[in-house]
């Protein structure tokens, strides 16, 4: 490639500030050649903060012409009407997930990707973890076993913050911390297993954004799943999944190896990685806008592109569709003898 892959970064919030510009700055593949926001005082101090000079715009629209491909990170219920006048313009979008606030919005991305031909990806930036990969080549060869049950949670008191503050609003977001927080694993779970067969959810909304939920699947190949997720207690992020051999842990980062607990050897932690690794990989940030830039420049699909997307967003609604509410109380009974799956996860 003789010039660089020209990028807008659309949204200079907090993802932006601490993602997606630093990994474009340090890919030889990506010139980032605009910064875009409505409060331009603030691409503007984004941009001297980092030493660049990118063209400043607060619409992705003044930047057409000038750029090959755009970064989509704002409020999610913007994302169709700026990803629809990419396309439309011939530029190629990678969308911060969710891929939309709705799955009305989401299938209207899709449209407009098919109608031009413009590639789509959705940044589900956890599925460029190693791990991750290694983890879903060994379920594929049932390398562990048949599974029984998994279990996903992640939690925090408060947390992320984003400048917009569209997570408080939930027809901005799309939803609560089901959608903030879960939405990585839900797009993991698909990836590894497909659409479950039955969903349902419980959550502690009362018409606005939730803050607690816990979600159940149930797969026909004979397994079933939980996830849960709170905005208001602390939940060590990991994935647990049994097997007839045993119980599978990873932690949710980016470092974490896999740790395997065989039935038969009850006092025995198998550490599972792959013989040869890099000594320093790039982020997932990195990896996954190049292989945004990659697939624009061989017009192959992106790793996950608008129609995995799109099922996330049609499981999201299918669990909304499916919700209850659930015994406020619900932290202290996730703790019960019940629970003995989620207290491996917690080790």
């Amino acid at each position: 490639m003789t010039t660089r892959f020209r990028l807008a970064l659309v949204g200079a919030g907090l993802i932006t500030q601490e993602a997606h510009l630093p990994a474009a700055l340090v890919s030889d593949k990506v010139e980032v050649a605009a910064l875009i926001d409505p409060v331009v005082e603030r691409a503007r101090s984004l941009a001297r903060s980092y030493g660049i000079s990118p063209r400043i715009a607060e619409s992705v629209t003044e930047a057409f012409g000038y750029i090959d491909g755009a970064v989509i990170a704002t409020p999610n219920h913007t994302h169709k009407d700026i990803a629809v006048a990419c396309l439309e313009a011939g530029v190629a979008t990678l969308i911060e997930k969710p891929l939309a606030s709705s799955l009305a919005d989401g299938e209207a991305i899709v449209a407009a990707a098919q109608k031009t031909g413009a590639p789509v990806a959705v940044g589900y930036s956890t599925r460029f973890r190693d791990n991750i990969v290694l983890l879903k080549d060994l379920l594929a060869q049932s390398y562990f076993g048949q599974i029984r049950r998994f279990l996903h949670q992640f939690g925090t008191a408060g947390g992320w913050a984003p400048l917009s503050a569209y997570n408080l609003k939930r027809d901005a977001s799309g939803g609560g911390v089901l959608v903030v927080t879960g939405t990585h694993f839900l797009d993991r779970m698909l990836h590894f297993w497909g659409y479950p067969s039955r969903v349902a959810l419980e959550d502690d909304s009362l018409g606005g954004p939730e803050a607690n939920c816990q979600a159940h699947f149930h797969y026909t190949q004979g397994f079933d799943g939980m996830a849960r997720y709170s905005k208001t207690f602390r939940l060590p992020g990991g994935t647990a999944i049994e097997t007839d051999r045993g119980v599978v842990l990873l932690r949710d980062t980016d470092e974490a190896e896999i740790v395997f607990y065989p039935r038969e050897s009850q006092n025995v932690a198998q550490v599972i990685q792959r013989r040869e690794r890099p000594a320093a990989a790039p982020s997932v940030f990195q990896l996954q806008i190049e292989d945004f830039v990659d697939a624009c420049l061989t017009h192959q699909s992106p790793r996950v592109d608008a129609s995995q997307g799109l099922l996330s967003l049609k499981l999201l609604d299918d669990l909304y569709q499916h919700r209850s509410s659930y015994n406020q109380d619900w932290y202290r009974a996730s703790k019960g003898p019940n629970h003995k799956l989620a207290e491996i996860a917690c080790v």
